[in-house]
């Protein structure tokens, strides 16, 4: 006997089934069969459109493997929606909820899950942000203010690459600018832990850096595998979040200028990964580093490097910058550091937007 105290062992709730291949929307029952979940009585929360018809599909082949299914088209991810699934969950007394679809069906479904203490199994139809797999959701309030709430961690992901390679070329790419934040994420942790403003953990940080590396050399995402790197790279986010405890290792200063992009437009505010992918060439230079890699990696991907690539005039971007600290306060990052006068910021963008 040392005398030492015993390690302290870390404890995590993470998905069960991470299941990435063709095909697997059919396979689905088979699946969550064999992982042993209770498949008494499932509610399953979708979108609309595309995304109702791979519902439908799911449902039908629960339904023939002798589950009870009730489906839910969710309306806009807001929280009274996810008040009013959950008491449908509660009433219902269902066993397990399943979210199909894109990022309203899911974070309405993982939020929803949390509330009623059931597993919450995750089937996106596009890969276009870390949602699909973190214990976190976006949802808007009453006056219509998105922010960040807690979800359930998914205890199953299931993604049919057929299925994702096939959803619109833009959400595609904006998966590939959500995931690659995550280099710009970690840096922002480590400087915050440095000021001592919060505390940087290498474990999980390393999970959202070997996340995000391979997607640095994608050659576009029609290439064999691009989807499927891709995929893996999001999930494998969303557990570098469950085991932060925070959403640290995957948002950083690129994430509140994105966040300030959708106090400014509105309901006109572009794809989450889009605006991400501008607000990373933005704190790259803040750092007083070269964007050149990302900018790179994000054309052969078909992703913005410049404002008017998403139809923004780069006057609305500076507010954006100036205004982006104050979406969250309470998160330390590169831009605490940065003189954000507009005529700062002005000379900021011209060196993250011209090659």
């Amino acid at each position: 006997m040392n005398g030492r105290a015993p390690t302290k062992m870390r404890m995590l709730r993470v998905p069960r089934v991470l299941d990435v291949g063709r095909g697997n929307l059919a396979r689905i029952p088979d699946i969550l069969e064999r992982a042993g979940f209770p498949l008494h009585r499932v509610l399953l929360v979708c979108g609309g459109g595309f995304t109702y018809r791979c519902a439908e599909r799911v449902a039908d082949g629960l339904t023939s493997a002798g589950v009870r299914v009730d489906l839910r088209p969710a309306r806009a991810a807001t929280r009274r929606e996810v008040g009013r699934v959950a008491a449908e969950a509660a009433e219902l007394a269902v066993d397990l909820l399943i979210g199909v679809g894109g990022g309203r069906a899911i974070d309405i479904a993982k939020t929803a899950a949390l509330a009623c203490e059931v597993d919450v199994v995750t089937v996106p139809t596009s890969v276009t942000h870390d949602g699909i797999s973190s214990p976190v959701a976006s949802l808007s309030d009453d006056s219509g203010v998105r922010s960040s709430v807690p979800a359930a961690t998914p205890a199953a992901v299931i993604i049919d690459i057929d299925l994702v390679e096939a959803a619109p070329a833009a959400m595609v790419r904006a998966g590939v600018g959500d995931l690659l934040s995550n280099l710009s994420a970690v840096r922002d942790w480590q400087l915050a832990d440095a000021r001592g403003r919060d505390t940087y953990d290498a474990y999980s940080a390393l999970i959202a850096d070997s996340a995000a590396r391979p997607a640095l050399s994608l050659d576009g995402l029609v290439r064999p595998g691009g989807v499927e790197v891709l995929a893996k790279g999001l999930v494998l986010s969303g557990l570098a979040m469950v085991t932060a405890g925070t959403s640290r290792p995957c948002s950083g200063a690129e994430h509140l200028v994105s966040h300030s992009l959708d106090r400014l437009l509105g309901e006109s505010a572009r794809l989450h990964g889009e605006q991400v992918a501008l607000g990373t060439l933005v704190t790259t230079v803040a750092r007083g580093e070269s964007p050149a890699e990302f900018r790179a990696a994000f054309r052969r991907c078909g992703l913005p490097t410049h404002p008017a690539d998403l139809g923004l005039p780069t006057e609305l971007m500076v507010e954006a910058v100036m205004g982006a600290p104050a979406t969250r306060p309470n998160r330390y990052t590169i831009l605490d550091e940065t003189d954000l006068s507009r005529p700062a910021v002005i000379e900021l963008l011209t060196l993250a937007f011209t090659s």
